[in-house]
């Protein structure tokens, strides 16, 4: 999508406009419909996010509800342009032009870099569709806007802003497109070319046989169902000072999960090639880290493999001994996640000695059952990564919800017959089952920070909102970028 911006807005395939509570619009042809439609309680400027489209001397307008403005967010600009992405779609035209941003200058402190930043995403997300395996009429319909145009009369520092957001967007958007794509194509070895792929990082892969010898029995047992080789990959990107503690971020790269033996029932097992969520935003972030530059040391880490049925299948009650030493019951084959990452997380601190290590896994049903599609839940022991994360989270709009941690969780994974099961033995062994899953992966992190992200909930929704389409999502990348770039 190519973006221009500039002071003054002429004529466009659409004009989209937006008003703030009790405003009228500089067009008194334009006010004298609006006023007719507020009588018919068809539109109201105090209620954000209602639409009014009209013909004006053969100009197509739109005209968008901003609600008042003391309440107005960063992230109501990022849903206003994915509304008007979207309209301007339904309409099957290729750009429009539009005051949104305009709108925001000098209101609520925001400043004119997070302005520009919020633009680019809710333009570029809004804008995203994945139509590759569609034709004819149904393949245009999802066709993206070539060109936008953004009225901005403010200092220039919207464009640095803008560049930012764009390109987390844009990695935001090739997260969403690996989620989006079938099983059949993103298997570990696709996930380690994608790593391939990326300039001015290290890539270290560890294979099945390497595995074998460091004892990472945990993430082997979840692929012996599977003809696929599992992958351990590791991204060193140095953009911080040499003597800097690296960040490890670690993502769930399950390629598809059919649940092992325990299998996944009908209506459930369908979903189940957006296991790799977390791998795809590791993958994601790093992309952005490289192109921006980010001045930190970071460690990306995917474990990945698929958990299948097959002849060799991991059985329940078999135990394994995990890279750690420690060794674990097979409760439940479908509580596969928590596995790959327990060596994962082991090896990455053991060999690269991180000062903050996170990790993003859709690891439970459970954690949609507490908190829906809305957020990500946050576990972690530390109270100033937590508030650094959830701060992250409000800022992006990638948005996280932090569970307890008590001590009294704390046992809820002590094996019977050995020193952990991948379930609960605790009550009935499905209770607080988000928090007994991050129980079971604090037993693999000795040292470092650590936080758990639970996005099952967040990598994947049922439904379009504003500048979100139904299904991938990009889960993770805003929320990773924005923490590790500070804002």
């Amino acid at each position: 999508m190519k973006i221009n911006f500039k002071k003054d807005l002429g004529k466009d395939q659409l004009l989209v406009y937006g008003l703030f509570a009790g405003e009228k619009h500089t067009s008194a042809k334009l006010n004298e419909e609006l006023k007719d439609a507020v009588k018919r309680k068809t539109f109201d400027t105090e209620k954000f996010g209602l639409q009014y489209f009209t013909v004006l001397d053969g100009q197509k307008t739109l005209v968008l509800s901003l609600g008042k403005k003391a309440e107005f967010t960063l992230n109501h600009l990022r849903r206003a342009l994915g509304k008007a992405v979207k309209y301007t779609k339904t309409l099957r035209l290729d750009t429009f032009s539009t005051d949104l941003t305009e709108k925001c200058k000098g209101i609520n402190s925001f400043s004119s870099e997070e302005i520009g930043r919020c633009t680019a995403e809710g333009l570029i997300l809004g804008n995203y569709a994945f139509n590759k395996y569609l034709t004819g009429e149904r393949k245009d319909e999802l066709k993206p806007l070539a060109e936008v145009t953004v009225q901005w009369s403010g200092d220039s520092n919207i464009e640095k802003g803008w560049k930012t957001g764009a390109v987390i967007a844009e990695s935001t958007n090739y997260v969403r497109d690996l989620v989006n794509e079938p099983a059949c194509l993103v298997t570990p070895t696709f996930l380690e070319g994608e790593a391939k792929k990326l300039k001015n990082v290290k890539i270290k892969v560890i294979n099945k046989e390497e595995m074998k010898k460091l004892g990472m029995n945990a993430l082997l047992g979840v692929s012996l169902g599977s003809a696929q080789p599992p992958k351990l990959i590791l991204i060193e990107y140095n953009g911080g000072k040499k003597e800097e503690k690296p960040v490890a971020i670690i993502g769930k790269g399950i390629t598809f999960d059919a649940g092992g033996l325990n299998l996944k029932p009908t209506k459930y097992i369908e979903d189940m090639k957006i296991d790799m969520s977390g791998a795809g935003a590791v993958l994601g972030t790093i992309k952005v880290a490289v192109e921006l530059g980010i001045k930190k040391n970071i460690i990306g880490v995917i474990p990945s493999c698929e958990n299948l049925v097959g002849c060799s299948a991991q059985k329940p009650g078999d135990i394994v001994r995990a890279y750690n030493g420690k060794t674990i019951e097979i409760g439940n084959t479908d509580a596969e996640g928590r596995l790959i990452l327990a060596d994962a997380l082991a090896y990455t601190e053991d060999i690269y000695k991180p000062e903050v290590m996170v990790d993003l896994a859709t690891l439970t049903g459970a954690v949609v059952v507490a908190l829906g599609y809305e957020a990500a839940g946050l576990i972690t022991k530390d109270d100033a990564l937590a508030q650094e994360l959830e701060e992250a989270g409000k800022k992006s709009y990638d948005l996280l919800w932090r569970l307890p941690f008590f001590e009294e969780y704390q046992d809820a994974m002590n094996g019977k017959i050995s020193d952990l099961n991948n379930i609960s033995t605790k009550g009935k062994g499905y209770e607080a089952g988000s928090i007994t899953g991050a129980v079971f992966l604090s037993n693999f992190v000795e040292k470092a920070k650590w936080a758990h992200l639970d996005i099952a909930g967040r990598a994947c929704v049922p439904l379009e909102t504003d500048y979100q389409p139904m299904y991938a999502t990009g889960a993770g990348v805003r929320l990773l970028c924005y923490w590790l770039m500070g804002f």
